[in-house]
C-alpha cells in the first residue's frame, strides 16, 4: 500500500468487534493515517473502549449526532427513534464525565489538502442532514469547496461524482472506483458499526490521493459476539437483530 495512502471510516456505534476488525485489516494493508468521520458511540454495547480505541489511534475525529447528544443531557424524545435514544442513554451511563467532554469538543468538519471531512452534509453540518437524494448531493456540493468529500452518517458506501456541468454519477460504494480529475466528488464511507446496505460486514475506505482512487473494504467480524453484549446490555433487540441483516 502506497505511503500516501488514508483509511477513512465512519460509524463505529460502539461496536468493538466490528472495529477491532477494521483496525485489523488497515494494519494488514500498512495503512497508518486515518480519519474518524463520527458517531463513535451509540446504539451498541461498548462506547467507552471504542472511544478509547479510536483515540488510541491519534487519528483525526469528528463530531456525529450521536456523540453530540451523548456529551450533553440534552431530551431526546423528540429527536431520536426509540433504539437510537437508547444507545444514547446507555452511552451517557457508561462514560466518564472526561469522555464526555472530549465527544464535545470535537470538531465538525475538517480540511486537509484537496479534501473536505464531515459526518453529515457540508450544507449545514451541525443540522445533521442525510445525503440521500440527488437534491441531497447538491446542496451539499454547493458548499463543497475542495474536489473531494468524504462523509458518513448514512451507513450506505455511496460514490457521487458531478462533471460541473450538472452531470452526476451516482454510484454504490464497492470495489475500488477512480476518482476523476475533474469537478466534485463526494465519498461516503459506510458504517464499520452498522452497516445499512444489507449487507452486514463492516465498512470502510482507503483513499490514495496521489493515485486517485478510493477503495471500499468490506471486512467480516464476529457478529454473533456484538449481538450478545447487547443483549447482555439490555439495549433493544432491533439494535442487535440488524447487525447480521445490514439494515
Amino acid at each position: 500500500m502506497a505511503e500516501s495512502a488514508l483509511a477513512i471510516f465512519s460509524d463505529v456505534h460502539s461496536n468493538l468487534e466490528a472495529f477491532q476488525a477494521v483496525i485489523a485489516d488497515m494494519n494488514a494493508r500498512n495503512v497508518s493515517r486515518s480519519v474518524c468521520l463520527g458517531d463513535v458511540v451509540g446504539y451498541g454495547a461498548d462506547p467507552a473502549a471504542c472511544l478509547e480505541l479510536v483515540r488510541s489511534m491519534q487519528c483525526s475525529v469528528l463530531m456525529g449526532n450521536h456523540d453530540a447528544a451523548a456529551s450533553n443531557e440534552s431530551n431526546l424524545e423528540k429527536t431520536m427513534n426509540v433504539p437510537a435514544r437508547a444507545g444514547i442513554e446507555f452511552a451517557r451511563q457508561e462514560l466518564s464525565r472526561e469522555q464526555r467532554d472530549w465527544l464535545a469538543h470535537l470538531p465538525l468538519t475538517l480540511t486537509e489538502g484537496d479534501c473536505e471531512f464531515v459526518h453529515g452534509s457540508l450544507d449545514a453540518p451541525e443540522e445533521w442532514w442525510y445525503v440521500l437524494s440527488p437534491d441531497d448531493v447538491w446542496l451539499h456540493f454547493e458548499a463543497q469547496t475542495r474536489p473531494i468529500c468524504f462523509c458518513g452518517h448514512t451507513h450506505a458506501p455511496m460514490f457521487w461524482h458531478w462533471n460541473g456541468a450538472r452531470k452526476l454519477t451516482v454510484r454504490h460504494g464497492e470495489g475500488r472506483i477512480s476518482i476523476p480529475a475533474e469537478g466534485k466528488t463526494l465519498i461516503n464511507a459506510g458504517s464499520v458499526g452498522q452497516p445499512r446496505d444489507r449487507n452486514p460486514d463492516a465498512c470502510y475506505a482507503i483513499f490514495d490521493p496521489i493515485a486517485r482512487w478510493v477503495e471500499f473494504r468490506r471486512i467480516p467480524y464476529d457478529i454473533a459476539k456484538a449481538k450478545g453484549k447487547i443483549a447482555d446490555a439490555l439495549l433493544p433487540r432491533f439494535t442487535a437483530d440488524r447487525l447480521s441483516e445490514g439494515r
